[in-house]
């Protein structure tokens, strides 16, 4: 036995020991089962350069299984490695190069333990690896196409240098010109090593290189990715800037479209004001009139005024200025300029309220007006806006009923309290609205009154919506209308 050439085996076996371990030493910062594959497969190979260089010192069987085995286990790995760098392998290949190994492993134990010259083990090892190597060359052509270039040049030509080597060792077999000793020193034994020495080197670097690399873009589209992701939420941010904005300017516009539609529809409505004022007053004055002549006959007549009628007369003035008073303040509910300032309301005076101030615009129509509520009938909510609403529905209503001649017309305003939720439900008895208008109810600019201006509905349905509720109706032509008003409560909002 040749000890320096068996030494050979060992040293080769440190050099990957130590180029294995050292790239798992280095890459071990990036936590990648890569790299981890790649040196244990490494270290594998070492192992087995080092049965295969133990020769007499260990049993031939354990040589020949062992180390053939170990190495084509480290070999293999590197290669799913050197795969897996562009993701997970694919499953033919993998069964193909396994099921490759395996039948060159039988077919070497096979002719080991039948007894097989040593000469045909070492020719078929020898041409197995000079085919096999050839995987890394193709790994590195198919890697030149989206991986660093020097890298992949690097794989490619360890593929080249590791196949030439091992098939210049299996021809000289072949041919006769080689040694057949494992261990002899002979120039085909210094081309198997030199070419093991130079072709592991580059395929480590060309490895590395390409791990780098891909570790590099990674993080460079990682970068680009979170620089993409600030800017979407920049964007966001302004968008959402401009949407608050938008919301703001609705929110203004639907209070001066309020205000508008108020002094739109206020010309149908000022003959009641008018009238509804007119009494109070005029009751006042005659009440007022009737004390100055109590007092001047009392004077007149040299004898005191009648206290009981005064106070009787006093009292009825007292009841005027009131009633004239609530018609102002229901007339200044109606009118005040409110930006969306939601408040507690008692939502059944709201309406009824309203009902109040059109109580003229009803009898001049000969309209009963029936009314149901339930009691606790509170919400949060901006008065002016629903203040519109619901003066808009049931003058609405009213006009409805116009046309009708030949039964008693009917306002039914309903409210009570269903789950989380306000309903109040304003039905006539008139006209209907016709099946090619309902689609158009709620659009703007579209209106089912020759005389209207088609913001009325819309205008509700959008202050509705701005209080978390919902308008809806349903309408037989020929029948009537019901508007129904749905509007969120909650206990906390009640009253205490």
């Amino acid at each position: 036995m040749n000890l320096d050439v068996q030494i050979l085996f060992w040293v080769d076996a440190f050099l990957y020991l130590m180029l294995h371990a050292a790239l798992w030493y280095g890459l071990a910062r990036f936590r990648s089962p890569v790299a981890v594959l790649w040196s244990a497969s490494g270290i594998l190979s070492a192992l087995s350069l080092c049965v295969l260089g133990s020769k007499g010192l260990i049993h031939i069987d354990h040589v020949v299984v062992f180390g053939q085995l170990l190495m084509a286990l480290g070999n293999w790995g590197r290669q799913i490695a050197l795969r897996s760098l562009d993701g997970p392998p694919d499953a033919r290949w993998m069964w193909g190069m396994g099921l490759f190994n395996v039948l060159t492993l039988g077919l070497s134990f096979g002719l080991h333990f039948s007894g097989a010259p040593e000469s045909t083990i070492m020719v078929v090892f020898y041409s197995f690896y000079a085919l096999n190597c050839m995987e890394y060359y193709l790994s590195g052509r198919r890697m030149a196409e989206s991986h660093d270039s020097l890298g992949a040049t690097s794989v490619k030509w360890a593929g080249l240098v590791l196949s030439g080597s091992l098939g210049i060792k299996a021809l000289a077999m072949m041919t006769g010109v080689g040694s057949v000793d494992v261990y002899e020193a002979s120039w085909d034994h210094a081309v198997v090593f030199a070419g093991q020495f130079g072709g592991i080197v580059l395929l480590s670097v060309g490895f590395m290189q390409i791990f780098i690399d891909q570790a590099h873009r990674s993080k460079m589209a990682v970068q680009e990715q979170l620089a993409r992701q600030q800017e979407h939420a920049l964007l966001a941010e302004q968008h959402s800037q401009a949407l608050s904005d938008l919301l703001a300017e609705r929110e203004e516009i639907i209070r001066q479209l309020t205000l508008s539609n108020k002094s739109a529809g206020m010309g149908a409505l000022v003959a009641s004001f008018a009238h509804e004022l007119n009494q109070p007053l005029a009751a006042t004055l005659l009440h007022a009139e009737l004390i100055q002549s109590l007092m001047k006959s009392a004077i007149e007549g040299g004898r005191p005024a009648d206290p009981q009628l005064l106070d009787t007369v006093a009292s009825h003035i007292v009841s005027d200025t009131q009633r004239a008073a609530d018609i102002i303040r229901k007339l200044r509910n109606l009118f005040r300029t409110g930006k969306g300032e939601f408040s507690k309301l008692d939502f059944k005076q709201l309406v009824l309220d309203v009902l109040d101030i059109v109580q003229v615009k009803a009898v001049q129509n000969k309209v009963q007006v029936v009314t149901q509520f339930d009691d606790s009938f509170y919400l949060y909510g901006d008065a002016t806006q629903l203040h519109q609403v619901v003066l808009n529905l049931v003058t609405n209503a009213i006009d409805a009923m116009g046309d009708i001649e030949h039964r008693q017309r009917v306002l039914q305003v309903r409210g009570w309290v269903s789950s989380a939720y306000l309903e109040l439900e304003i039905e006539d008895n008139g006209t209907g609205i016709s099946l090619e208008k309902q689609a158009q109810v709620f659009s703007l600019f579209k209106s089912t009154k020759s005389e209207g201006m088609g913001v009325g509905l819309w205008l509700s349905q959008s202050i509705v919506a701005s209080h978390g509720g919902t308008l809806n109706f349903s309408s037989q032509p020929g029948q009537g209308t019901i508007f129904l008003l749905r509007l969120p409560s909650t206990d906390d909002m009640l009253p205490s």
